[in-house]
């Protein structure tokens, strides 16, 4: 199942005296392999069809259980995991996945000398150049051994080290796995209802505000069940996967963190296979994009029903909620997707004082005629914009996130009748704004810049009638603060950085066809 995917010139180790072997008591990179290949097993037993798959495999061994490294050179071997795997094989598109995390939570959201190590690999050395790396990383398992700790202990248990890096796409757990052999264990049932949070996940709701907002994502990491008022964890809730003893027991039961995170690195694989021009930027924000929360999730309400707080903390437990491949890799005629990768240079030297730059106005190809002919008709827009940041190399006093960060980006929306030239104003003054501690709260965002503005993936929605939307046609992007503007002896503030913008119109009917006119109108603009 692994080999043709895994070549023996495809395995290295940071420490070449471990050789290339699953060391883990259990097996740990050997599951992670077969899930990040094929995904839940379960689901491929069930299917007679053939098979196909477009991507292949890399293992650079990073830790042995019996010789542990000092935590203040987690980084620094992991940027000689990736060195290695660039070495094996310098052409190889690659997305990079690690479920390995620190287990005390201590940075709370804080960057740590490890999750910089991430960030920097992300960012890649050259800026605007095509060195950067998609990282996908296990947001950190919560351990659950009593029923009555489920789920505040989810709550009160930080993402871990250092999944709290801005460029990662970190990836928490939830579970539609709910059936429990009653033959077995008569009057068993589920922890967690279908939807809900996996009794694994761990989340940031305990970070300071100016953090960002992880996971990103949550996919499949199993169930426990409830039996005789105790916790059991049959195999039925569980992922299945590729044995590490496969002689003996060539199937393995996996899941938590680890498994979502390797379901994630799957998709983002298969999406870079599909779409082998799009930047990682592109990818991780096209899986954020896609993404949606089930009901229990949001306690079966809608999204814009919920104050503020619960927002926060629904994105702080959930992220944007679980992936929709299918949604991501391709486009219907009532649901589109656009994608717009670009560069800008955020800051410039005026004088001996560096100041806020390039602004970016998009004119949306809304297809005015359709839109307005629906009139009344809902609709939903769904924004997101992703870039990398390059870490703070020198400052460790990361009080607030613009001291740590290279400069951050923002998105605004014309208002309803608004001129280009009274919005052009609008968002000088809001930037400036945002740099003094002031905030904009309009524009009808459902969940609005005071809490999507956080790390660098920022994804919001925006539902209102199809003739309202007609008219909000333009989307500008623009910097806000970084080091590369406080720390002018550096000379950043000449460097030009990536951006990734993706929107969506959809409507619930399925008769609109939206796509058409879009596809011409993009058609005349090239």
């Amino acid at each position: 199942l692994l080999e043709d995917f895994l070549p023996e010139g495809n395995m290295d180790s940071v420490n070449p005296e471990w050789g290339t072997a699953d060391t883990d008591r259990y097996g740990h990179g050997t599951p992670m392999a077969g899930t990040a290949l094929y995904g839940d097993l379960t689901e491929i037993m069930e299917d007679t069809s053939n098979i196909e798959i477009f991507h292949r495999l890399e293992s650079i061994k990073l830790i042995h259980p019996n010789n542990p490294h000092q935590p203040e050179l987690y980084g620094a071997v992991t940027e000689e995991a990736v060195a290695r795997a660039t070495i094996l094989n310098p052409t190889n598109k690659r997305v990079l996945t690690m479920a390995v995390t620190a287990t005390d939570g201590r940075d709370k959201g804080k960057p740590s000398s490890w999750s910089s190590s991430v960030d920097k690999i992300a960012f890649g050395e050259q800026g605007t150049s095509d060195d950067k790396s998609l990282f996908c990383l296990s947001g950190g398992n919560t351990v659950i051994n009593n029923v009555d700790e489920f789920p505040q202990k989810n709550f009160e248990e930080s993402i871990h080290d250092p999944a709290q890096a801005f460029n990662g796409l970190t990836v928490g757990s939830y579970t539609q796995k709910i059936t429990i052999d009653q033959t077995q264990f008569s009057g068993a049932t589920p922890l967690v209802p279908a939807g809900g949070m996996s009794p694994s996940n761990s989340t940031s709701i305990m970070w300071d505000n100016g953090w960002p907002l992880k996971p990103e994502l949550v996919l499949e990491g199993g169930n426990y069940g409830i039996h005789n008022d105790g916790i059991i964890d049959p195999d039925s809730l569980r992922l299945l996967s590729i044995g590490k003893n496969f002689r003996t027991d060539p199937l393995y039961s996996f899941g938590d963190t680890s498994g979502a995170t390797a379901l994630a690195s799957r998709y983002a694989a298969m999406l870079t296979s599909q779409y082998p021009t799009l930047w990682p930027e592109t990818i991780k924000g096209l899986l954020i994009h896609s993404a949606d929360w089930t009901s229990e999730m949001l306690g079966n309400r809608n999204i814009q029903d919920l104050s503020k707080v619960e927002q926060r903390d629904l994105l702080r437990t959930f992220g944007y909620g679980v992936p929709n491949f299918q949604k991501a890799v391709r486009s219907a005629n009532n649901s589109l997707t656009l994608i717009s990768q670009q560069s800008l240079r955020p800051f410039v030297l005026d004088g001996s004082a560096v100041k806020t730059n390039d602004m970016h106005l998009h004119n949306l190809p809304w297809p005015a005629e359709v839109l307005t002919a629906q009139f009344d008709s809902e609709v939903t827009l769904t924004a997101t914009l992703c870039y990398f940041i390059e870490p703070n190399p020198g400052n460790k006093q990361y009080s607030k996130s613009y001291y740590y960060q290279s400069h951050g980006l923002r998105l605004k929306m014309i208002d309803s009748g608004e001129s280009i030239e009274h919005f052009r104003e609008r968002v000088n003054r809001e930037a400036r704004m945002e740099d003094e501690g002031g905030s904009y709260t309009g524009e009808s965002w459902i969940i609005g810049n005071r809490v999507r503005d956080k790390g660098s993936v920022h994804k919001d929605i925006w539902k209102g009638t199809a003739a309202d939307l007609a008219t909000r046609n333009v989307l500008a992007i623009f910097p806000v603060n970084g080091w590369w503007r406080t720390r002018k002896k550096l000379l950043r503030y000449n460097n030009d950085v990536r951006y990734s913008l993706i929107l969506s119109i959809e409507s619930p009917d399925n008769t609109v066809d939206l796509y058409t006119p879009i596809m011409n109108q993009i058609d005349i603009l090239i």
